[in-house]
């Protein structure tokens, strides 16, 4: 009776991870679609080509990640958006490193990451690309390791080191000048924020943010940095808060709160505005996609929300399209390898 008892209790345990975890639909016997498609009628179809389809504001499909992944980062620079580390469906932090050309709507590798993290802050200033602290491992051990990938040179070299141990930042580039904020560190939530000073190859502190948080999205608009969402502790403590940082006036000022509180979300920056994708919060995935007007300080819901409710994914602009790359499609820990992307209308 025990064995019999100890290999039901196996099996839940296995089905359970292969149908919140992995993705798998029992009802239909098989495992979820890499990718799921803004238009049924055509489901054998992976790929969509930008502009074919669709009028105004809408979704399209593009070639998926390789592999699933969550809790990763991403950045554009040129035509190329660059995945950086993150966690697989097998709960193993990742170095693993992937290059997405976007006129080929195809992937590559590129060198691996000196070091595997999952939850860092990416960003590019325009000449390279960023990876900012983060956490590692199954104990999430907080790291303060800064990188740069140089894609002339196909090679990641170590930068200064941050000024304390932090997962779960969130960077923003503001006239080539890198910022990084907020996280989580030995003691919890944080609210610093540093920028990278190339002449001393060292980070420098700035005046804290009004708010400790960690789990937050950040974006450069309108001359100014802006701190979006986040937490302390639980997902249900879950914040909308929003805040600016002016580098001119080296000071902070408070922006409307978002309408929908998350954390674990994505943003990106395009024309004037901030936009907010995903994210979780104690009422599960979060789909609304929020806009903030850099100019007004004020927030708009777009009508249009994500095509897959996601958290621990990557949001990147790239010209009017925003792409919204991995996460996790259930509320705690899930990954995918979905590649979606906003098309805004001109």
């Amino acid at each position: 009776m025990r064995k019999i008892f100890t290999f039901l209790f196996a099996l839940v345990c296995v089905g359970t991870y292969l149908h919140y975890v992995q993705g798998w639909d029992w009802a239909r016997a098989r495992r979820d679609p890499a990718v799921t498609h803004f238009f049924p009628e055509d489901a054998s179809a992976t790929t969509t080509p930008i502009g074919e389809r669709g009028t105004g504001t809408h979704w399209e499909t593009v070639a998926p990640m390789p592999f699933p992944r969550a809790e990763f980062g991403a950045a554009v620079l040129g035509n190329t958006i660059y995945v950086v580390g993150g966690i697989d469906g097998f709960f193993r932090t990742l170095s693993s490193a992937m290059a997405y050309d976007i006129g080929a709507d195809a992937w590559r590798s590129i060198p691996r990451l000196p070091q595997a993290v999952h939850h860092p802050a990416v960003v590019s200033d325009g000449k390279k690309i960023y990876v900012i602290g983060g956490l590692t491992g199954l104990a999430s051990r907080h790291i303060d390791d800064v990188y740069a990938y140089d894609p002339e040179k196909d090679a990641w070299e170590q930068l200064g080191r941050l000024n304390d141990f932090r997962g779960a930042a969130a960077a923003a580039a503001l006239d080539g000048t890198v910022y990084v904020m907020g996280g989580v560190t030995t003691a919890g939530a944080d609210d610093a924020i540093e920028y990278f000073d190339p002449a001393r190859g060292g980070w420098n502190g700035l005046k804290s943010m009004p708010t400790q948080r960690a789990y937050l999205a950040a974006a450069a608009a309108g001359g100014k940095i802006f701190a979006l969402g986040g937490r302390r502790g639980s997902v249900a403590k879950s914040l909308g808060a929003s805040e600016a940082y002016d580098p001119k006036r080296q000071a902070w000022e408070t922006a409307p709160d978002m309408a929908f509180p998350r954390s674990g979300h994505a943003a990106a920056a395009l024309g004037g505005a901030a936009y907010v994708l995903g994210g979780e919060s104690k009422q599960g995935n979060v789909a609304e996609i929020e806009v903030l007007d850099a100019k007004k300080m004020s927030w708009s819901t777009l009508a249009l929300p994500m095509l897959s409710a996601r958290h621990g994914h990557a949001a990147v602009a790239w010209k009017n399209r925003i792409y919204a790359i991995g996460g996790g499609r259930r509320p705690g820990f899930s990954v995918s390898d979905l590649n979606e992307v906003l098309i805004i209308a001109e």
